[in-house]
């Protein structure tokens, strides 16, 4: 099999560890270490199960980054960690300020899930472009973008799954108990992801990804704005 090279897989690797590491410090600074664990098993346990899906029984999906685990690389599960909190951790901040006074936790997992199928309208082609994974069946979405093994473009059911996934595990680990306000820190963090993935569509000209993804810029600055 043609896989990403090893040096190239430990850097993806540690920047997925040290992104997820920062993400849980900062909930746990948050929510406490109870609440974090439960977010974190959530953020990658459901996350994994799909993925055990796709590339298996069903056969939609090969990564090719290295360090997997039943065919699921360690570094996507991280990211999937990151991704759904950092997510979960917008919407919150953003439902707070455009439903002061009211009950907000109802809006969260919906529009959690629409911040991160934002994220990855520009990050999935992306990483199909570069070659860190690919799909086994041609896509309606980015036809442009060919894989690595000849595909084209991303299916829709990418997308049904992020929603699933995403919405899941926000509805699952429920509002708790937490009284603080949510740190900027998560929120920032996705930033590194968008940025690359913005970088991507600079360079190869593909400048209608920046379109199609921009409710994740949007959402992002209205969570960092100053009240």
């Amino acid at each position: 099999m043609d896989d990403v090279g090893p040096r190239f897989s430990k850097l993806i690797l540690f920047c997925a560890a040290l992104n997820a590491g920062l993400h849980l410090a900062a909930s746990i600074r948050t929510r406490g270490l109870r609440r974090s664990a439960l977010f974190f098993v959530l953020g990658t346990g459901l996350p994994a199960v799909g993925e055990l899906l796709a590339t298996g029984p069903l056969k939609l999906l090969r990564h090719r980054v290295r360090y997997r685990i039943a065919g699921v690389p360690l570094a996507i599960l991280l990211g999937w960690y990151a991704v759904i909190h950092g997510s979960f951790v917008i919407a919150r901040r953003v439902s707070e300020r455009l439903r002061r006074g009211e009950d907000v936790e109802n809006t969260v997992p919906a529009l959690a899930a629409l911040i991160g199928v934002g994220l990855d309208l520009i990050l999935d082609p992306a990483g199909l472009d570069v070659g860190l994974w690919e799909w086994n069946v041609d896509g309606a979405y980015a036809e442009e973008v060919v894989g690595p093994n000849g595909h084209r473009g991303v299916p829709l059911v990418n997308y049904l799954g992020w929603i699933s996934l995403v919405g899941s595990v926000t509805y699952v680990y429920g509002p708790g108990c937490e009284d603080e306000a949510e740190h900027h820190l998560p929120a920032l963090l996705l930033l590194p992801y968008y940025l690359a993935a913005v970088g991507w569509a600079l360079k190869r000209r593909k400048f209608g990804y920046l379109l199609l993804s921009a409710p994740f810029p949007i959402a992002l600055y209205v969570a960092l704005e100053n009240r």
